[in-house]
C-alpha cells in the first residue's frame, strides 16, 4: 500500500470514528433518561420535529430544550409538561391546537421561551400563563384568536417580547385592558408587544395600543337607580335598588362595609337581573354599610352609602 494510499484509508477511518461518535451522541441523554421514538436528543434537548405527532411525548425530566415544531398536535392536555421543571424552551409553533387550557404548562416554573405561532388557537383559558413566572417570549401570532379575557397575561412578570399579531382580534370595549397593557409595556421599556385589530373594519390592522375608549363608543357606567336606607325586621326581606347604564353593559357588586359580597357563600343574598340585592330572612347581623358599585372596562362608579340599621 503507497503512503498516500494509508492516509486516505486513515482519513476514511476517522471520517467513520466521528460518524459513529456523533450517532450516539444524538442520541444520548443523561443515563436513565429515555428518547422518544424518532426524536432527536442531544444532552437535554429533544427534537421531534416533522414527526406527524398528534400528542405531546413523554420525555426526560431534565430536558431543558423541547421542540415539537411542525406536527400534527390538536391539543394540550393539562398537565401535559408536568415535572419538567427545568424545561427553558417549548417549540409548540406550526401544529394543529385549537385551544389552550388551564393547567397546560403547568409546572414549568423555569420556562424562559414559548412559542405557539402559526397553529389554529382560538381561545386561551385566562389561567393558561398563571405560573410561569420566567416567561420571557410567548408567541402566539398567526392564529384564529377572537377575544382575551382580562387579566390573561397579568402574571407575566418577567415578560420581554409578546406576539399577538396576525389573528382576529376583535377591537371592541372588551379589549380596552390589553390596549393598558400594550401602553405600560411600551412606557416601561422592559418589553416589546405587538397586537394588531382585525375588526371592526374601520381600524382594521391598528395596534391594539393605539385604540381609545372614545373611539370604540365605550361608556363610563352611570348611575340610574340608588339604593334608600332600610330597617332590619328580622325574619323579612330587604330590597336595595341599584340600576346602571353604561358600554359594555356594567358589573354590579355590592359591598358592605366596603367589603364585597359573595351571594355564593351566603343562601339569603341574591343579585336580582336589574342590580338589585335582596336579603331574605334578614338577621341582626346583617345590620351595615351597604354600597353598590357599576364597573365596567371603561371605568366604576359607586352609588351613595345606605344603612341596613335595627
Amino acid at each position: 500500500m503507497t503512503a498516500r494510499s494509508a492516509e486516505t484509508a486513515r482519513r476514511c477511518l476517522l471520517a467513520f470514528v466521528l460518524c459513529c461518535g456523533l450517532a450516539l451522541a444524538v442520541v444520548a441523554q443523561k443515563p436513565g433518561a429515555g428518547c422518544p421514538s424518532r426524536c432527536l436528543c442531544f444532552r437535554t434537548t429533544v427534537r421531534c420535529m416533522h414527526l406527524l405527532l398528534e400528542a405531546v411525548p413523554a420525555v426526560a425530566p431534565q430536558t431543558s430544550i423541547l421542540d415539537l415544531r411542525f406536527n400534527r398536535i390538536r391539543e394540550i392536555q393539562p398537565g401535559a409538561f408536568r415535572r419538567l421543571r427545568n424545561l427553558n424552551t417549548l417549540l409548540l409553533n406550526n401544529n394543529q391546537i385549537k385551544k389552550i387550557p388551564s393547567g397546560a404548562f403547568e409546572d414549568l416554573e423555569n420556562l424562559k421561551y414559548l412559542y405557539l405561532h402559526f397553529n389554529q388557537i382560538e381561545t386561551l383559558d385566562p389561567a393558561s400563563f398563571q405560573h410561569l413566572p420566567k416567561l420571557e417570549r410567548l408567541f402566539l401570532h398567526n392564529n384564529r384568536i377572537t377575544h382575551l379575557v382580562p387579566g390573561t397575561f397579568n402574571h407575566l412578570e418577567s415578560m420581554k417580547r409578546l406576539r399577538l399579531d396576525s389573528n382576529a382580534l376583535h377591537c371592541d370595549c372588551e379589549i380596552l385592558w390589553l390596549a393598558d397593557l400594550l401602553k405600560a409595556y411600551a412606557q416601561s421599556g422592559n418589553a416589546q408587544a405587538a397586537a394588531t385589530c382585525e375588526y371592526p373594519r374601520r381600524i382594521q390592522g391598528r395596534s391594539v395600543a393605539t385604540i381609545t375608549p372614545e373611539e370604540l363608543n365605550c361608556e363610563r357606567p352611570r348611575i340610574t337607580s340608588e339604593p334608600q336606607d332600610a330597617d332590619v325586621v328580622p325574619g323579612n326581606t330587604v330590597y336595595f335598588t341599584c340600576r346602571a347604564e353604561g358600554n359594555p353593559k356594567p358589573e354590579i357588586i355590592w359591598l358592605r362595609n366596603n367589603n364585597e359580597l359573595s351571594m355564593k357563600t351566603d343562601s339569603r343574598l341574591n343579585l336580582l337581573d336589574d342590580g338589585t340585592l335582596m336579603i331574605q330572612n334578614t338577621q341582626e347581623t346583617d345590620q351595615g354599610i351597604y354600597q353598590c358599585m357599576a364597573k365596567n372596562v371603561a371605568g366604576e362608579v359607586k352609588t351613595q352609602e345606605v344603612t341596613l340599621s335595627p
